[in-house]
């Protein structure tokens, strides 16, 4: 997609001060990503810097190779205390892993050899494989990716090991302060900023978001059951709708393009055939049809949008972890933001 040839049109060769002054405020593209916590916003955030800033340096790269360890430490933890809380055993085997892992330092971000074999002796028990099965609704659940690293632990565990792009977007880490990336991308110097998604980190959002082109808000799809931690009588999702209804409705966003992202496909695809969504909105009525599911969750963002044209808002169904979808997507996100802009500022009529 040629966006230079699209825009080539879209200026005027006068030289009007006022036009001019307008183009160097287009060069500039703000986009805040915001979301709940575990919407998979960071993850997008790390695809931007690999397409676009060259990825990692290696300090980083270590870095996120310890946070993985680490979520092995915690991923196995939280599936023995989710045993202990249903009055569930491991065999008698494997207690003494069980109780290695519940008392293990959760942020070491090493392990040894003894403790792989722990780690795969535990994962396979029968109990934790069951309970594994029924992540989507375990309520202290966290680390949807401990399967992969089970997967590929003697390889992330090998001396000298260098973590793949990969691995480093199944990182799971959560995101504290603030974050910002900033590239050149089609003539256009784009800002990303990233901030935590959790309660704590919410009020940073309006620091963060003055003057901002765009606003690029993630959405879990397959919180549409989980409980809402710290208040099990909501669901995640149910929380998202809240902030996103105060974000896209509210002042700070009331002149940027807002996209919604619906994150977390490849998840949601292989959840939806396990479990009724019935169950949790009584009115669905698409069974276990992806993309039944995931219009009826889009419709329930879009019904929260009072203070804008609801086809002014963008919606994509996304998977984080995919570079190449993510750079088509990002191709994509820049066009509907290009566009609007050029329509507000008056250099092109109408979208």
């Amino acid at each position: 997609r040629d966006h230079n040839k699209k825009m080539g049109g879209c200026f005027s060769n006068e030289n009007d001060p006022e036009k001019e002054a307008k183009k160097r405020a287009l060069k500039t593209i703000k986009i805040v990503i915001l979301g709940t916590a575990a919407s998979g916003k960071s993850t997008f955030f790390k695809q931007m810097k690999i397409i676009h800033q060259n990825g990692f340096d290696e300090s980083e790269s270590q870095n996120y190779l310890r946070i993985l360890i680490s979520n092995l430490y915690i991923g196995l933890r939280e599936l023995v205390i989710s045993a202990e809380r249903e009055g569930k055993t491991v065999s008698k085997k494997k207690k003494k892993h069980a109780k290695f892992f519940l008392e293990a330092d959760q942020h070491d971000g090493t392990i040894s050899p003894q403790t792989i074999d722990r780690a795969k002796s535990l994962w396979s028990d029968d109990t934790i494989q069951e309970l594994w099965e029924r992540r989507d609704v375990l309520t202290h659940f966290t680390i949807i990716n401990l399967k992969y690293i089970m997967t590929h632990i003697d390889r992330l565990s090998a001396p000298g090991c260098v973590p793949t792009h990969d691995d480093i977007l199944r990182c799971r880490q959560r995101t504290t302060g603030i974050a910002t990336a900033t590239f050149p991308f089609h003539k256009y110097y784009f800002n990303l900023v990233d901030v935590g998604g959790q309660k704590t980190e919410r009020r940073k959002w309006p620091l963060v978001a003055e003057n901002p082109t765009g606003m690029l808000f993630f959405a879990s799809l397959i919180d549409f059951d989980l409980p809402l931690p710290g208040d099990e009588e909501h669901t995640r999702m149910e929380d998202s709708l809240d902030v996103w209804d105060e974000m896209v409705n509210g002042p700070i966003f009331e002149n940027a393009t807002c996209i919604l992202f619906l994150n977390k496909s490849d998840l949601f695809e292989d959840k939806i055939e396990r479990v009724k969504m019935k169950r949790t909105f009584p009115d669905y009525r698409g069974g276990h049809d992806f993309d039944a599911g995931a219009e009826y969750i889009a419709m329930k963002y879009i019904d929260r949008v009072t203070q804008k044209d609801t086809s002014s808002i963008y919606v994509h169904i996304t998977c984080a972890i995919d570079t190449n979808a993510m750079n088509a997507v990002f191709d994509s996100v820049t066009e509907q933001i290009f566009k609007q802009r050029l329509a507000s500022a008056g250099l092109i009529k109408g979208m």
